[in-house]
């Protein structure tokens, strides 16, 4: 293994420690921390990064291209921690089979941070600009002199074994499942999987939302099986709304959004300084008159240059009998592309095809985004297509037939008035906007502005107010017993969010909002307390409130609420 010894004073001793709870994946803000960030590969551009706090709650995450994350990335290392009247110490393992490393190299990209949350403080050991991250590699410093093993076949194993038993009525019975996944790594730049009755029981659940939002909430992949080398597998171009031809979550589920079982399938990665490539196959099994689906997807992408790199991908879905009893195939074809100007300025991009097995119909998906990010000022655009006829069957589209675009323009504003409490103010402005890709006519339109009080604890305020247009063309459902009639609507939006500091053992957190929506009023409240007495233990009670009044129709009354409570 690779082993990282960690000393982390404090002058208050182990009464200066804040940790939040023992959660993997913990707030990277809100708790004392120590991350260790590596480019094994040596590209300089991409990065893997363990984190521990001083209770030894593991984090860890795959970083590509200094700012796109896979954050539910886990592997296997070990950690010990020790609190006492100096601070902390940690004693971090890493063992050479959880990372992929060139063969022969000595010298690997590293840095090191540490968050010191008490003063909302992070410093790192080689410096990075306030606007960038730690992970960005090419401000990262050098570990020379190792000596890895050499690359050797590496084999582990991931078994389930699922039973239940059932009695109601008089009638019952036992049944059970086994299955689980192998992964082999016969050189550190190559890994194959494989997996067969893929289990997903310890998946985290989603967490429910009230939408009411005209096009569809993309949530998160969480199967640990589909989160492994997700990056590479990822292709949109980060803009909010989300445009991808590929997205794991169409795996497993039917067209209804229900869960149907995985046969098997396989997948290779192959991960070098410039090359980054795989393969993915599964198949599936069908409900409702479907049969089995077979799912594939290749990916290959090539560094150019010391920032930027160019890509393309393959996907295709085959069901072996569609609606009308025959089999059909669905296929996408992708270019993409990442361009670093300069350690500030950076594009991105994607353009996809895609062809529909049952109609026949062939679309067009494209993201983009180019932006600037200084210590002082952001400005930058997002763009997303996507046709009437672009249905990536192994993909994700949050609306059809749009053109969507948003220009913003960010200040990080740091006076030397601003009172010792304050670390510094964010003003705002952001336009997103839908326009009909035939016609060019407006879709919906929302202009949002704020100015951000950010305090030297963490904790935040700030007001904001939205303008919104709304011209949907046919009846638009929101929840049950609410539904929008065509038309062209305007309307202002006003709200304040506030935040007390969260590492805190108690803190609150609001978000209040009211004005016109559609032909009727929202007024809508969000609001979560959290309770902290010791990190072994933590409360959250979150509550969400929306009142629609004459939404839809004159005289309309609806009120939702959704608690959740977590402990």
């Amino acid at each position: 293994a690779l082993y990282v010894g960690i000393e982390a004073d404090d002058s208050l001793g182990e009464a200066g420690i804040r940790v939040q709870d023992l959660r993997r994946k913990f707030d990277y803000f809100q708790n004392d921390l120590v991350g260790i960030v590596l480019d094994p590969v040596g590209d300089g551009r991409n990065s893997v990064s363990f984190q521990v706090t001083p209770y030894g709650a593991q984090r860890e995450l795959e970083v590509y291209d200094g700012d796109r994350y896979n954050r539910e990335w886990e592997t296997v290392w070990r950690v010990r921690t020790r609190r006492g009247p100096r601070g902390w110490t940690a004693e971090v393992a890493i063992p050479w089979s959880s990372l992929r490393y060139r063969a022969g190299a000595t010298t690997w990209g590293l840095n090191v941070v540490r968050g010191a949350r008490r003063f909302n403080e992070f410093s790192g050991w080689s410096p990075w600009p306030r606007n960038l991250t730690v992970y960005r590699m090419d401000f990262a410093g050098r570990l020379d002199g190792l000596a890895p093993p050499p690359p050797r076949t590496d084999l582990a194993w991931r078994p389930y074994l699922l039973g239940d038993a059932l009695r109601a009525d008089g009638d019952g019975g036992a049944r059970g499942n086994v299955g689980g996944e192998v992964i082999w790594r016969p050189t550190t730049a190559l890994q194959v999987e494989g997996t067969i009755n893929t289990d997903f029981a310890q998946a985290d659940v989603d967490r429910q939302v009230v939408n009411l939002r005209r096009f569809g909430v993309f949530f998160p992949e969480r199967r640990q099986f589909f989160l492994e080398n997700a990056s590479l597998f990822t292709v949109e171009s980060g803009t909010s709304f989300v445009v991808t031809p590929f997205f794991s979550r169409a795996i497993g589920l039917d067209a209804a959004g229900e869960p149907v079982p995985i046969r098997g399938g396989v997948r290779a990665v192959l991960r070098d300084a410039r090359t980054n490539a795989g393969a993915l196959a599964i198949r599936q099994g069908g409900r409702e008159g479907r049969g089995d689906a077979t799912i594939g997807v290749a990916r290959l992408s090539r560094n150019v240059g010391a920032q930027s790199r160019i890509g393309g991908m393959l996907t295709a879905r085959h069901d072996a009998a569609g609606p009308a009893g025959g089999a059909i195939t669905s296929t996408t074809a992708t270019a993409d592309a990442f361009i670093r100007f300069s350690p500030t300025s950076n594009a991105s991009w994607m353009v996809s095809t895609s062809r529909d097995g049952a109609t026949g119909r062939q679309g067009w998906g494209w993201s983009g985004f180019a932006g600037r990010q200084t210590n002082t000022l952001y400005t930058g655009i997002l763009s997303a297509l996507a046709t009437d006829a672009y249905r990536p069957a192994t993909g994700f589209v949050s609306r059809g037939d749009v053109l969507f675009t948003s220009p913003a323009i960010i200040t990080d504003w740091r006076p030397r008035w601003r009172p010792s409490f304050v670390r510094n103010f964010r003003a705002a402005l952001i336009v997103d906007t839908w326009h009909g890709p035939r016609d060019g006519a407006l879709q919906e339109a929302v202009a949002t502005s704020f100015f951000d009080v950010f305090f030297m604890n963490g904790a935040l305020i700030y007001p904001y107010v939205e303008e919104h247009r709304q011209r949907p063309v046919s009846t638009v459902p929101l929840i049950p017993g609410v539904a929008v009639a065509a038309g062209r609507y305007a309307y202002r939006r006003t709200g304040i969010v506030a935040r007390s500091d969260r590492s805190a053992r108690l803190s609150a957190t609001l978000d209040a909002n009211t004005g016109g929506f559609f032909d009727g009023t929202l007024d809508r409240v969000t609001t979560a307390v959290r309770w902290v007495p010791r990190p072994q233990l933590a409360a959250e009670l979150s509550w969400d409130a929306s009142r629609l009044r004459d939404v839809g129709a004159p005289g309309t009354r609806v009120t939702t609420h959704l608690v959740a409570p977590e402990l």
